[in-house]
């Protein structure tokens, strides 16, 4: 059985199932987790108070969060960081994605998210990711009255190959991640999942070594680099599969649940 401290897992293809359901079982395990003194840190690249609304019945109060891919992270209930872009380089990616065909900003605030248009691909995925998420006429006016720490670009159906290439110029000095079919995620070069969680048990005074992770997608690559005991879900990208042999199961069969339990010796 494994000695742990922190469990951490991304949401979407891997805690979640294809239907964005949590397991059935999660609420009872993360009452086991409780009383074992075990912390659980949902990280993903979805908007804060959008994962907070996928932990019902009062579960949002016990877990810790790194949203928005590492750019933003909660721990207690009290915002923790904010790593802000610059006004220059938003400005920048936000020009590229509107000469590219097809692709949309969402600018990715502390308070709300904000995005100019709404097309019917873009409404159906923006409002299951974003539970903030404001209509402007220009986005970058929203650079006045937050801070931006995330541009979430959207297209539908081909991130990989067409969005992700146009704006693969900015990761010379910018983090800029596929973490979906429809999205690329751009942060500051230090920003990512990983980071975010190193600097979670630091503050926490725990081991590396004691952390267990789940992941399915590229932008999870760093957060189970940071963990003693990563797992790739049987669902992930092959890129992450060939890097984390550990397999964490398939997120339609509540595979970080069952590996969880499985590692921990817990029956529920």
């Amino acid at each position: 059985m494994l000695d742990i401290d922190v469990i951490v897992s991304d949401f979407d293809g891997t805690l979640l199932d294809d239907r964005k359901r949590l397991p059935e079982q999660f609420p009872a395990l993360l009452d086991e987790l409780d009383r074992r003194g075990i912390r659980f840190v949902a990280a993903s690249g979805r908007q804060y108070y959008n994962i907070r609304e996928q932990l019902p019945d009062g579960m949002a109060d016990r877990v810790d969060y790194i949203a928005e891919n590492g750019a933003l992270t909660v721990r207690n209930g009290e915002l923790f960081s904010v790593d802000e872009l610059s006004p220059e380089d938003v400005r920048a990616v936000v020009e590229v994605t509107r000469r590219t065909p097809g692709c949309y900003p969402i600018l990715c605030g502390a308070q709300c998210a904000y995005l100019e248009d709404m097309v019917d691909a873009l409404r159906v995925h923006s409002t299951m990711y974003y539970a903030r998420l404001e209509r402007v006429d220009d986005v970058l006016t929203c650079l006045e009255r937050d801070r931006i720490c995330k541009i979430a670009v959207f297209h539908d159906h081909d991130a990989e190959h067409v969005s992700y290439p146009a704006l693969l110029p900015f990761a010379d000095h910018m983090q800029v991640a596929l973490s979906g079919d429809c999205w690329v995620d751009i942060m500051n070069a230090s920003v990512n999942k990983g980071a975010a969680l190193r600097t979670m048990l630091e503050q926490m005074h725990l081991s590396a070594a004691r952390c267990m992770a789940f992941g399915d997608y590229l932008n999870d690559i760093e957060l189970l680099q940071a963990a003693g005991h990563p797992y790739a879900m049987e669902n992930s990208h092959p890129q992450l599969r060939a890097l984390f042999p550990h397999t964490g199961g398939h997120n339609n069969d509540a595979g970080v649940v069952r590996t969880i339990c499985r590692e921990l010796d817990i029956a529920l």
